[in-house]
């Protein structure tokens, strides 16, 4: 395949306008990644200008072509690619990294073009998986997502995890390209620049493996992207062999250069020198491919304004994890946008009948809860509401991710069921113990811990219409259902289960802890002066009427949990009240639990309903 002189020729111009803008912002930034940048400019100029299709007015539009830069470090590069398109003015891509800029050190979604905050390495696969899924499903276009990792992530498992998907789910929309620099952080990557070993790798995983020789070959790498374009039924990855470095004749494939800026008087002047021998005195306009138009339903609006009523009766008895499936599924009924996600527990979180009723809306990702997390936010970062459903435990390995959909501001909500002590004999690696503190640390997110069926119905709902990520605790042990189906649980709500007309005590608690604690209260002496809450929403916080409540009880406050001492309801209780609380009992989980049935292992932390009889009998004189 032959390229037109002139095309190749303005192609070298794009890949020196980035290597310039990049070079140039980072010196006057004085830090960045400018090598890291330099490796990748023909993949950028021949994406950029060539291979994708994309309106550069619009680059949040669902019809374009989608680029996920998962080496984020190399975010200049990107930065001065969208500036050649047309849509970054140049004075703005010079306020790289400083205070209030849109042009952060790594890429953020505060601009369109980034879907998912990258930087936090091995994850960009993951989440342009999920950003395909939605392209296919939704847009129907025939939209592609490309995804540019480097070679040193390449050592992530969470990238292979989303290799395998991929291969499962076939998908041909998705090109991984693997910038291939062979110089990592501190030394040499797994590999270098064995890019044969990458293919193999690649292949091993059902995918098709491009090979890129020379990387710094514009003609070549043009020729591997449009390769992988044009391969049909599995997705394509196309390795391309680069220098860290490349086009700078002192720094190319130089060692301690990561990180680092060229900066005036150390090697900035020669690095512009080489650059500008391939910089066009009159460039034309570069000529984009504007995408097909929308095929599918793109959904707007509130998120599934009205369900159907919880299934469930006052009385009856069911696990909190069981009302999984009838709000997931009427939750689906009532809105188009909503997604599920499994690792492979669909059987005892009940997603399962999400997938029985929704099957072209919900991914099974196995065991590999990191790509879980990151198809998650992908298919969130697309307009959609993904529900991830696991074990409350495995979702521990998959909190960078996370973290990383939290702070690009998305709406990827997390069911962990399976939660505490209260699991029983599986033991202790089974028991999430730390869940709500980790969960409790996400900005905008919502955590809740509903005690019954109908709350744990309605927080799965009310989560749905958060504005932002959310984690729910759920619980194994089938429990009595307190509240009437049509009871309502607001966001940063509380529900007072016993009332008192002049409390000495306020006891807190939240999921299978709240029935031992109404046990407990039942037929204990002076139960008149204890008035129980059922704190569903640990956050947002119920500040306020929490501390009426407290305040009403003079400041006497005793918490029982199923979690860490740290950082779960009672260290919450502590931080948020502190000036209302004069006495404070905590019962917690303080120590490595061990097998047990469910009631030996709550006696033994305390929070079964007779030790914690014997606990307020000494708080209640």
């Amino acid at each position: 395949m032959s390229y037109d002189t002139s095309l190749i020729r303005e192609l070298k111009h794009r890949a020196a306008r980035i290597r310039w803008l990049s070079l140039k912002t980072t010196a006057e930034a004085g830090s960045g990644h400018p090598t890291s940048c330099c490796s990748c400019a023909e993949i950028l100029s021949a994406l950029f200008f060539k291979v994708m299709r994309y309106d550069p007015k619009n680059p949040g539009a669902h019809s374009n072509d989608r680029l996920v830069m998962s080496k984020g470090h190399a975010a200049p590069a990107l930065y001065a690619a969208w500036c050649e398109a047309g849509y970054l003015e140049e004075k703005e891509v010079f306020t790289l990294r400083k205070m209030g800029s849109r042009i952060e050190g790594h890429p953020m979604p505060s601009l369109p073009f980034v879907d998912v905050a990258t930087g936090s390495l091995g994850q960009g696969l993951s989440v342009g998986l999920g950003i395909s899924l939605q392209q296919k499903k939704v847009v129907q276009n025939g939209a592609r997502t490309f995804v540019l990792l480097g070679d040193g992530e390449m050592a992530e498992g969470s990238v292979w995890e989303a290799f395998a998907l991929a291969d499962n789910l076939k998908t041909p929309n998705l090109v991984a390209i693997v910038d291939v620099n062979r110089l990592g952080q501190s030394r040499e990557t797994m590999h270098g620049h064995d890019i044969r070993t990458y293919a193999r790798k690649v292949e091993a995983f059902g995918w098709e493996a491009i090979v890129v020789e020379d990387g710094h070959d514009i003609e070549a790498v043009l020729k591997g992207l449009e390769q992988a374009t044009h391969v049909s039924g599995k997705p394509a990855c196309v390795i391309v062999k680069t220098f860290k470095g490349g086009g700078l004749s002192q720094i190319a494939d130089k060692d301690n250069w990561h990180g680092k800026p060229v900066m005036p008087g150390q090697g900035l002047e020669q690095a512009l020198a080489d650059v500008e021998k391939d910089l066009m005195k009159s460039p034309p306009a570069p000529a984009i491919a504007r995408p097909e138009d929308i095929k599918g339903k793109i959904v707007s609006g509130p998120v599934a304004a009205k369900i159907d009523p919880a299934p469930y009766k006052k009385g009856d008895k069911a696990a909190t994890r069981q009302a999984v499936g009838p709000a997931l599924v009427n939750l689906g009924k009532a809105d188009e946008r909503i997604w599920v996600i499994d690792g492979d527990t669909q059987n005892s979180t009940y997603a399962q009948k999400f997938g029985e009723a929704y099957p072209e809306r919900f991914v099974e990702c196995f065991i590999a809860e990191q790509n879980m997390a990151g198809v998650a936010a992908g298919l969130a970062s697309r307009g959609l509401v993904p529900f991830a459903t696991t074990f409350g435990a495995f979702l521990a390995r998959a909190f960078d991710q996370i973290r990383m959909a939290a702070l690009s501001g998305l709406k990827v909500k997390f069911i962990g069921t399976h939660a505490g002590i209260s699991i029983g004999e599986d033991g202790p690696s089974q028991m999430a113990l730390e869940d709500l503190a980790s969960f409790s640390t996400l900005p905008n997110g919502a955590v809740f811990y509903p005690s019954d069926a109908v709350s744990a119905y309605h927080c799965i709902a009310n989560l749905a219409r958060h504005e932002g990520p959310g984690y729910i605790r759920l619980s194994r042990p089938n429990s009595e259902v307190l509240y009437d189906a049509d009871e309502q649980f607001p966001i940063g709500g509380l529900k007072v289960l016993k009332k008192s007309d002049a409390p000495a005590l306020t006891v807190i608690s939240a999921g299978v802890i709240v029935h031992e604690a109404l046990k407990a209260i039942k037929n204990l002496p002076g139960s008149e002066k204890i008035q129980l809450v059922d704190l569903y929403s640990l956050k947002p916080f119920p500040t306020e009427e929490l501390s009426k409540l407290v305040k009403a009880s003079n400041g006497n406050v005793a918490v029982f949990e199923e979690h860490a001492i740290e950082g779960g309801i009672g260290a919450t209780v502590a931080l948020k009240l502190a000036g209302d609380i004069k006495s404070f009992k905590h019962v917690a989980v303080t120590s490595v639990p061990r097998s047990g049935t469910p009631e030996e292992l709550l006696a033994s932390f305390g929070l079964s309903a007779d030790k914690i009889t014997e606990t307020l009998k000494t708080l209640i004189r």
